[in-house]
C-alpha cells in the first residue's frame, strides 16, 4: 500500500505537469474545497517542498508524511517520507539558507494535558530530514519562532501568565531553555531574525499585578547568548505591537505599530486580545550598543496621504466632519486593526506594509412565540468574515523619520481567516504589490519615492484547459519565490463540459507567474 500511494503521487505529478497547454506553468493536485490539505514552503531558485499528510500508518502506528521536492518548473525531483506521531497538525513554517523547519503540535489533549510537538528539519545541500520532538507545558501557546542556519527559537506563553524562550540546535537536535523570564509576569510578543545580523530580536512585555509595566527588548547572538537588554517604559502608556527588527550598523532599530494614549496601563487580560487592537500610528525605536534607547512615534492622522488608506465608510465620515469645520485630517481619531505586518529592508528602501482589516457582521430579526402565542422579537448578529479593505506601506530614512505613504486597496476580499494576503516585494529599483483572489491577480508598482509606476493591473489567471470555468475558490493566497517569479496557490472547483470524467474536479493548484 506504501509503494502504491507514493507511485500514485508521483505519476499525478508527472501528468499534472506535463499536461500543460499553455505557460505560466500549473500544477493540480486533487483536494476539498474546503480543507487545506497540503503544505509547502518557497526554497528560492532550489525550487520548493510540498508536503501532505497520508492515510498510511508504519509498524509503530506512527503517521507517514510525503515530502516531494519539485524544481522551479514544478517537475517533482523525489518523494520521500517521514512517519510522524498520530495526530500532528501544521502550526508554521519556516526556512533558511541551509533549511526547512516545519513545526508540528498535537492540540487534541484535553486542556490540563502536556502540548505534544515534532519539528522536521531538512537540511537543503545534504537532503536528509532529522526529527525532534517533546511536549509543551499544559495551556501553553506557542507566541512566535524564529530560524537563522541551523537554530530555531521558539517563544511560548505560559499558564499563571509566564512566559519561556526555547533555542533549538537542529545540528544535534538539542534544546536549552532562556533562564531569564524565571521571575514576574511577561507575554511574548515577537521573535524576529535582525536583517544584516546573524542575531535575534525578541519583544515581549512585563507586567506587575497583572498591569502592563514595560516594553522590553532582548537581543541574541546566533548561539542563544543574551546580548543586550531594553527597556521601553513610556508615560503616555503607549502600547506597541507589530515589532520588525534590522541592523543598522552597530546600532539595532525595531519599526512597529502602537496604539491610542492611555489613562492608566493595559491590563494583562486585555494585551492578551489580539484581534481587535488598533494601531494609531507608527514607531521608530533605535537600540544602541551602549543599552541606550531612543524613540519616535508617527500618529497616523500627522501622515501624509492618509485618507487613501481609509474604509469608504471612515473617508465618509472624516469628509463630513471637515465639511462642517469640526476637524482636519490631522485632528481626526485615525486608527487600523492590522495583521503580521511586515518590514522590507533592501539595499536603499525600509519600508513597513501592512493590511487593513474589520470583522463585519450582519444583525437578523426573528419572532418567536411564548407559551400563550405572543410574539417575541429578538435581534443577533452574525459574524460574516474579516474585510481586508487597504495595505498601507510606508517608507522610512535611517534617521526615524518618513519619507512617504502610499496604499493599495484591496476590493472584495473578505476571509473568515486571519491571514496575509497582499506580498509586498522590492526588486530592481521598483515596489511591488500584489494579490490574488478569485481567479485574479491585481498589482500596483510603485518606485523607490513612493510614485506610481503604471495604474493598478488586474489579470485573469490562466486555468488548465481551455474549456474550464472556476466554480469556486478558497485559501488564494500570492507568494514571491524567486528573481520576477511568483506562486498563486488556491483550493479550486471547476468545471468544464468537455471532460467526460472528473468534472467538475475540486484541486488544489500551484501555478508559476511572471511580472515583467
Amino acid at each position: 500500500m506504501k509503494q502504491f500511494n507514493c507511485l500514485f503521487f508521483l505519476i499525478l505529478l508527472y501528468f499534472s505537469v506535463q499536461a500543460q497547454e499553455y505557460e505560466p506553468v500549473r500544477l493540480e493536485l486533487p483536494a476539498r474545497i474546503d480543507s487545506k490539505s497540503y503544505g509547502y514552503e518557497l526554497l528560492g531558485v532550489e525550487g520548493l517542498m510540498l508536503f501532505y499528510e497520508s492515510r498510511e500508518l508504519d509498524e509503530n502506528n506512527r503517521r507517514n508524511w510525503y515530502f516531494s521536492k519539485l524544481d522551479t518548473n514544478l517537475t517533482e525531483k523525489w518523494v520521500k517520507l517521514v512517519a510522524l506521531s498520530e495526530g500532528m497538525r501544521i502550526h508554521k513554517i519556516l526556512s533558511t539558507e541551509e533549511r526547512l523547519v516545519v513545526l508540528f503540535l498535537n492540540n487534541t489533549g484535553k486542556k490540563q494535558d502536556p502540548i505534544p510537538y515534532e519539528i522536521i528539519s531538512f537540511h537543503l545541500k545534504n537532503e536528509k530530514f532529522s526529527l525532534m520532538g517533546g511536549v509543551f507545558p499544559a495551556q501553553s501557546e506557542i507566541s512566535k519562532l524564529a530560524a537563522y542556519g541551523d537554530k530555531l527559537m521558539i517563544g511560548v506563553n505560559l499558564a499563571d501568565n509566564l512566559a519561556d524562550l526555547l533555542f533549538f540546535n537542529l545540528s544535534d537536535g538539542s534544546l536549552t531553555p532562556i533562564d531569564i523570564l524565571s521571575e514576574g509576569q511577561y507575554l511574548i510578543q515577537e521573535i524576529d531574525v535582525i536583517s544584516d545580523s546573524r542575531k535575534f530580536g525578541v519583544f515581549l512585555k512585563r507586567f506587575g499585578s497583572k498591569r502592563f509595566e514595560a516594553d522590553i527588548f532582548l537581543i541574541f547572538d546566533s548561539n542563544g547568548q543574551l546580548i543586550n537588554r531594553f527597556e521601553i517604559a513610556d508615560e503616555q502608556h503607549r502600547f506597541l505591537a507589530s515589532v520588525g527588527f534590522y541592523g543598522h550598523g552597530e546600532e539595532i532599530v525595531a519599526i512597529g505599530t502602537y496604539e491610542r494614549e492611555k489613562s492608566k496601563p493595559t491590563a494583562l487580560k486585555n494585551a492578551q486580545e489580539t484581534t481587535a487592537r488598533e494601531a494609531a500610528g507608527l514607531f521608530y525605536l533605535q537600540l544602541k550598543p551602549n543599552g541606550q534607547s531612543s524613540i519616535q512615534y508617527h500618529p497616523f492622522a500627522g501622515l501624509p496621504n492618509i485618507d487613501n488608506a481609509l474604509a469608504s465608510e471612515d473617508l465618509m465620515r472624516y469628509r463630513q466632519q471637515q465639511s462642517r469645520g469640526k476637524a482636519s485630517m490631522e485632528e481626526a481619531d485615525i486608527a487600523f486593526q492590522f495583521y503580521e505586518p511586515q518590514l522590507i529592508n533592501q539595499d536603499s528602501l525600509l519600508l513597513f506594509s501592512a493590511e487593513a482589516f474589520r470583522p463585519r457582521y450582519r444583525v437578523e430579526s426573528r419572532i418567536d412565540y411564548d407559551f400563550y402565542g405572543r410574539p417575541i422579537p429578538y435581534t443577533y448578529t452574525i459574524f460574516e468574515g474579516y474585510q481586508f479593505f487597504s495595505t498601507i506601506l510606508v517608507s522610512f530614512n535611517t534617521e526615524g523619520g518618513v519619507n512617504w505613504l502610499n496604499t493599495f486597496q484591496i476590493r472584495d476580499l473578505k476571509s473568515y481567516e486571519l491571514e496575509r494576503h497582499v506580498n509586498v516585494s522590492a526588486n530592481q529599483g521598483e515596489v511591488l504589490a500584489a494579490f490574488y483572489n478569485e481567479g485574479v491577480l491585481h498589482s500596483k508598482l510603485f518606485d523607490l519615492e513612493g510614485g506610481l509606476i503604471g495604474e493598478v493591473a488586474r489579470t485573469n489567471l490562466d486555468l488548465r484547459f481551455s474549456n474550464d470555468r472556476l466554480l469556486e475558490e478558497n485559501f488564494g493566497r500570492l507568494d514571491y519565490w524567486y528573481s520576477n517569479y511568483f506562486v498563486v496557490t488556491a483550493n479550486q472547483k471547476i468545471n468544464n463540459s468537455r471532460l467526460v470524467s472528473n468534472n467538475p474536479r475540486s484541486v488544489f493548484f500551484i501555478q508559476k507567474i511572471a511580472f515583467e
